[in-house]
C-alpha cells in the first residue's frame, strides 16, 4: 500500500498510534510517507499518490480538509484517536488544554471529520463505541502494542522495587484509592523494599522512595526493566478509566516484570496468565505484600509476563493495522468501481 500519514505532534499517543505503527508497516514492505499539514503546497502530489490517508487525533487547523482533498482524489481516509479529549475532567492537566468550552469546540470538529472519513481507529471498545456514537461511519479495535526499538535488556540484582509509571492526571485515582497508604505500609513492614513512580508524586516518608519526574518515552522500558512489581490501580468511579489502553502492564510485562491492575477498563479479563492479578480497591497492601513475601510466585509471574509480554510487540501485532487499511482502501476502490 501508499500511506500517508498524519502524525500529532511528538507525544507519547502518538507513538503508539501513528509513528511507530507507520514505521512497522514500513518495515513490512509498504511505502508510507508523513505529511505536513502547513504543507499546503504539497497536498496534491501527496494525495494523488497515496492509496491510504491516516491522521492521527488531529481535526481542526484545516485537517478536515485535508481529509475530503483525500477522499476527493480517490484514497481512503482512516482516523485514529486513543482518548476522548472531549471529556477531560477538571482537575487534571489537560482539562486547561480540551476542557469546558475547548471541549466543546474539539467535539464540534471531530463530527465534522467524521464525516470526512471512511474508518476510525482505537485501542479500546468503549471509545469505538463512543465514536461510532458520534457519527464515524465504521469503527475498528488496534490495541497499543509495546513498540519494539524501545525494548532494553533486564537488568540483574538491585533491591526489590515496586514501581508505578503514572501521568499526573492519576492523581485522581488517589483521592479513590488507598495506594499511597498501602505503599507506605510495605515500606514500613519491609526494610528491603524500595518504591519508585515515575509522573505522579506520592507523599511517602523514608529514603527508599524515589520520584522520577519524567522520561522520554525511548527510555521509559530500561527504567521499567529496575521493577521487581509494576502497578496499574485505575479507580472506576473515574469514566476516563473505563477508556484506558492496557498497554502499561503490557511494557510491565515485556520487561519481564510481574504486575497488579485494577479489575476494570482495560486490564479486566487478564490475570495470572499474562504475568500479572487484579486487585480490588482494598486489597493493595495485601496482595502487594504477598507478592513481596513470594520470591517464588513472583518469579513464577514474571516468567509468564515475559513471554505474554513478548508476544504484544508491535512488530508481532502490525497485522492488525495493515488488515485494517486494506480493507479501507478496497472498500473505497470497490465504490469508486461501483460509481
Amino acid at each position: 500500500m501508499r500511506i500517508a500519514y498524519l502524525p500529532d505532534g511528538g507525544t507519547v499517543n502518538t507513538a503508539y498510534r501513528s509513528l511507530g505503527p507507520m514505521r512497522a508497516l514500513a518495515a513490512r514492505g509498504h511505502d508510507v510517507r508523513e505529511l505536513e499539514l502547513s504543507r499546503i503546497d504539497a497536498w496534491h502530489d501527496m494525495l494523488r499518490w497515496c492509496e491510504l490517508l491516516h491522521v492521527h487525533r488531529v481535526c481542526d487547523g484545516g485537517s478536515v480538509e485535508l481529509a475530503r482533498a483525500a477522499r476527493a482524489a480517490g484514497a481512503a481516509v482512516v482516523w485514529d484517536d486513543d482518548d476522548d479529549v472531549t471529556r477531560v475532567p477538571k482537575g487534571t492537566p489537560g482539562y486547561a488544554e480540551a476542557g469546558g468550552a475547548k471541549g466543546r469546540r474539539r467535539l464540534a470538529a471531530r463530527t465534522r471529520m467524521f464525516g470526512s472519513v471512511d474508518l476510525v481507529t482505537t485501542p479500546s471498545a468503549h471509545l469505538a463505541e463512543t465514536f461510532l456514537a458520534g457519527g464515524a461511519p465504521q469503527a475498528c479495535v488496534i490495541e497499543n502494542y509495546v513498540i519494539d526499538d524501545f525494548m532494553r535488556p533486564c537488568p540483574s540484582g538491585g533491591p526489590l522495587r515496586i514501581g508505578w509509571v503514572a501521568g499526573r492526571e492519576h492523581e485522581l485515582d488517589l483521592d479513590h484509592i488507598p495506594i499511597a497508604e498501602a505503599l507506605q505500609r510495605l515500606l514500613d513492614a519491609h526494610p528491603h523494599v524500595h518504591v519508585t513512580t515515575i509522573g505522579i508524586r506520592l507523599e511517602l516518608d523514608g529514603d527508599r522512595y524515589e520520584h522520577v519526574h519524567s522520561v522520554q518515552l525511548p527510555q521509559l522500558l530500561g527504567q521499567v526493566a529496575r521493577f521487581a512489581i509494576g502497578i496499574a490501580p485505575l479507580s472506576p468511579v473515574l469514566p476516563l478509566n473505563v477508556a484506558r489502553s492496557n498497554v502499561k502492564v503490557k511494557e510491565y510485562a515485556a520487561a519481564g516484570v510481574p504486575w497488579l491492575a485494577s479489575p476494570i477498563g482495560p486490564y479486566a479479563g487478564l490475570g495470572e496468565r499474562q504475568g500479572g492479578r487484579l486487585v480490588t480497591d482494598d486489597r493493595w497492601f495485601e496482595e502487594l505484600d504477598a507478592l513481596v513475601r513470594g520470591d517464588r510466585a513472583r518469579r513464577r509471574l514474571a516468567k509468564r509476563a515475559q513471554r505474554w509480554g513478548r508476544s504484544q510487540l508491535l512488530s508481532r501485532n502490525v497485522e492488525q493495522w495493515e488488515r485494517a487499511f486494506e480493507r479501507a482502501v478496497g472498500r473505497t476502490k470497490a465504490a469508486a468501481t461501483a460509481a
